[in-house]
């Protein structure tokens, strides 16, 4: 491949003319013809130009003409030696034959898998750990889209490959070797955004996914689908250059001096009438709206006056400030709405907000109050809104209503996370958007729907789709120094926001939660993730643990998806994705050798509930067929419910079905944590009920430990256990004692929580207890009756808090006196 034929057939693959590339690039055509034919090298100004005229990476074109970027060159200068290593390990990687790297798993008869004991988790833990703080860095390929609960590929890479190898396996080695595994076939009944179907599929096996939520099926198969990579930016540089510059228009304004200027983001604020007087009331909590994500090292903030509206900055620290403009003096940190209630500036009067939102039968207004502007010069500016911006928003709203764009006029049903909006008066999923945003994902759809059919242009919905979580009116500000938008699912639940932040949806080079910005960071990465898949190793820097990249242990992702099962059966390597209850499928008996799942956890997030505000817009694109038929995602099959028999139920079903089409000799494994008692007599009860035996847990660091819900816990809970199980009738542990069995538990536990300490993690008092619950149920399934060991469970539940309290109290002591390598382990070699 060289310069001159990749410029040539990417031109023409656009349907672009030598003329008129040329004139783009500011070049005679005649020179562009002599570049075109080899006869003359191009110069790397312009290279650059013909990089952005083309809609190809820069640094992608420099290496075709054979020079290094300067990014590479920094790196090179950096540290050579880590450089050359890296691209040694790409070069294996893209000329490796598809050949076994590893001998076929042992699968058939009685043998012990190694997940089953010295299953390393406490040097995965470590790994988990990196990957938890930028889950879409090192796995983006299931990240194209937003889904709740998302694991780890890390713990499940290495899930896998302990369910199929034997017993004393070196897991760890494994992990970071080419391995392939072409024998088992891994069947996920809970697939969500695809981490273990993906990471299967990498490894080589056989893989059947099944969920009962469209949204998250439909993300997995844009996930795994062959998607090419030419195409795709070809269908992108179209939208770009005709739907583009007509969104990126609606978001235009005028900077300080005049001159025209994009606007990156519009700030709004909620406004009621006041209950008694009827006046006006903003809805703000603060008068700073604007700061930066680190404001004690950067305590610059911006402000709205109370009185004129002026826009301002000032110290975060001041408990006082001026309006430079109308000499107001107020508080910056207080403002009319103070939790629950607001206080009218005119007559005094304190009103709850949500009754008297939920008075006026539809959601609160908004007003536009601010802007961020990006200069031509690439500053950016915080001014006021003006009546011309106040003229363009009434304008789109009035072309919305000449366009008649399609919107999800569709009614949002009462629910454990719904009710909060409808409190505030919303009762239809569009009126999560403003007239404008409306307009722009008209016609970014409609300019989308367009296109040649195909996976490329789906996957374009699947993004335009997750672009939604970060434009509407629940998204809001961060501030400077990352991310700037805050996208509407950071609770967990449908929080209606009273400041929130309208961004360009489109966007720009210093734009955030955009179009532009998502399909690079989410959909292009995913798509070159897939091409050439990498693992997270660690670097000890200095006793800092750090993630690298490890290419060349994976095959390349993307084959055509199964919509159904093949009469013929499964061929070695296929993937099967389905959307239904996964308490019913059409998967042949005893064909799975190992159910690998995350299961949803009891009285939680409601996924389906949450995930009807993308499902409504889906509907619209994808078409009223099958998996979209309905107005909402929610079934009455779905494994989710406040009241723990019927999850206990709901989980029992799918479990059993799982029962029929696994081996005789086959593994359930599946993660789960839960603080509460019920939760693990719900989850034991739908094990044991389904035919099923617990036989040995091991628990492993989970999600991220800063996310939301953690910070709002005493405890925090930051591990998963995985549950591993076997049928009954497979398990032939003998009988012991129930005090005998919780002295086994108790023993096995702490040997557990040791390991943790010998690491350097101290767990949580909810971490110790969930790895106590979960070893209790471990030794009091061998030789009981289901029945049995359930009553067995709930009597030892007392004990099992005491176990928690006391190893829970002993982890500094024995964190002081405890080695690493001191705590009773396996000890196996490690590349890391």
């Amino acid at each position: 491949m060289n310069i001159h034929d990749v410029l040539k057939s990417r031109r023409e693959q656009l349907g672009l003319s030598l003329r008129a590339t040329a004139g783009r690039c500011g070049v005679d055509p005649a020179h562009l013809s002599r570049v075109e034919s080899g006869s003359t090298p191009p110069s790397d100004a312009l290279i650059e130009r013909l990089a952005d005229t083309l809609a190809v990476p820069l640094d992608e074109l420099l290496l075709v003409a054979g020079r290094v970027p300067p990014s590479l060159r920094r790196l090179v200068e950096k540290d050579p030696h880590q450089v050359a290593a890296a691209l040694s390990d790409l070069a294996g990687m893209i000329v490796a034959e598809p050949g076994e790297s590893y001998g076929g798993p042992v699968l058939g008869g009685p043998t012990e898998r190694a997940i089953e004991d010295g299953f390393p988790f406490e040097y995965l833990s470590e790994i988990a750990e990196v990957e938890s703080w930028r889950k879409e860095v090192w796995r983006p390929v299931y990240h194209t889209h937003k889904w709740w609960a998302q694991r780890l590929g890390s713990v499940f890479r290495a899930v896998i490959l302990g369910c199929a190898t034997p017993r004393g396996s070196a897991v760890m080695d494994l992990y970071a070797s080419a391995v392939k595994l072409p024998g088992p076939v891994i069947f996920d009944p809970f697939m969500g955004s695809g981490t273990t179907v993906g990471e299967a599929h990498k490894l080589g096996c056989t893989v059947i996914g099944r969920d009962i939520n469209p949204v998250a099926w439909r993300a997995v198969r844009t996930a795994l689908a062959p998607i090419d990579r030419t195409r795709l930016m070809a269908l992108f540089a179209e939208l770009e250059a005709t739907v583009g510059p007509e969104i990126r228009a609606l978001h235009t304004s005028r900077d300080s001096a005049g001159a025209p200027c994009e606007v990156l983001y519009w700030f709004w604020v909620k406004q009621l009438d006041c209950p008694d007087c009827g006046a006006a009331v903003d809805l703000f909590s603060s008068r700073v709206f604007a700061k930066h994500a680190y404001v004690k090292k950067f305590p610059t903030v911006q402000l709205v006056c109370p009185r004129c509206g002026d826009i301002f900055a000032a110290d975060f620290n001041q408990t006082r400030a001026t309006c430079p403009a109308c000499r107001k003096g107020f508080d910056p940190h207080a403002g009319p709405a103070a939790g629950a209630q607001a206080d009218c500036g005119g007559c005094g009067t304190r009103f709850a907000i949500a009754k008297t939102a939920r008075a006026r039968g539809e959601p609160p207004r908004h007003r536009l109050y601010a802007k961020l502007v990006l200069r031509d010069d690439g500053t950016k500016e915080y001014l006021q809104a003006t009546p011309e911006d106040e003229d363009a928003y009434a304008a789109a709203g009035t072309r919305l209503r000449e366009l008649a764009l399609p919107s999800p006029r569709v009614a949002i049903q009462t629910g454990y996370n719904t009710r909060q909006v409808l409190n505030y008066g919303y009762t239809r999923w569009d009126q999560f958007f403003n007239d404008r945003q409306l307009l722009g994902i008209g016609l970014l759809s409609r300019a989308i729907g367009d296109l040649p059919a195909g996976a490329e242009r789906d996957a374009l919905f699947v993004l335009l789709s997750g672009v939604l979580e970060f434009n509407n009116l629940f998204a809001s500000y961060k501030g400077e120094g990352t991310g700037a938008v805050r996208h509407m699912f950071s609770h967990h639940v449908l929080k209606p926001e009273r400041t929130p932040i309208e961004a360009n949806l489109w966007g720009t080079s210093k734009s955030s939660g955009s179009f532009l910005n998502l399909f690079q960071s989410r959909l292009l990465r995913a798509v070159d993730y897939k091409a050439a898949p990498f693992e997270l190793a660690l670097d000890d820097r200095g006793g800092k643990k750090a993630g690298r990249k490890l290419f060349g242990k994976s095959r390349p992702m993307g084959v055509p998806v199964l919509d159904a099962w093949p009469e013929a059966g499964m061929a070695p390597g296929a993937v099967y994705l389905s959307c239904g209850d996964s308490a019913a499928t059409d998967i042949p008996d005893r064909t799975v050798d190992a159910v690998v799942t995350d299961p949803p956890f009891y009285d939680n997030v409601h996924y389906s509930e949450l995930a009807d505000f993308f499902h409504v817009w889906q509907r619209l694109w994808f078409g009223e067929n099958g998996h979209c038929a309905s107005d909402t995602t929610r079934h009455p099959s779905e494994v989710q419910d406040t009241e723990s028999a019927r999850f206990a139920g709901k989980l029992q079903g799918v479990f059993a079905e799982c029962h029929r089409v696994l081996k005789d000799e086959g593994l359930l494994v599946f993660s789960y944590h839960h603080s509460r008692e019920d939760g693990w007599t719900s989850v034991a009860a739908a094990v044991l009920e389904a035919g099923f035996k617990l036989v040995q847990t091991q628990p492993v660091k989970a999600e991220m430990s800063v996310a939301m819900p953690k910070l709002a816990a005493k405890s925090p809970i930051d591990l998963d256990v995985l549950m591993v199980c076997r049928k009954a009738a497979a398990d032939r542990r003998l009988l012991i004692a129930e005090d005998l069995a919780m002295e086994a538990a108790a023993a096995a536990a702490g040997a557990k929580v040791r390991r943790f300490n010998g690491t350097g993690r101290r767990l949580s008092l909810n971490d110790v207890r969930i790895v106590v619950y979960s070893q209790a149920l471990v030794e009091l399934c061998a030789g009981r009756r289901s029945t049995d060991v359930v009553t067995a469970f709930e009597g030892s539940l007392n004990q099992c808090a005491t176990i928690s309290q006391r190893l829970f109290a002993g982890q500094d002591e024995q964190h002081r006196s405890v080695a690493p390598r001191a705590a009773g382990l396996p000890v196996q070699a490690s590349l890391f």
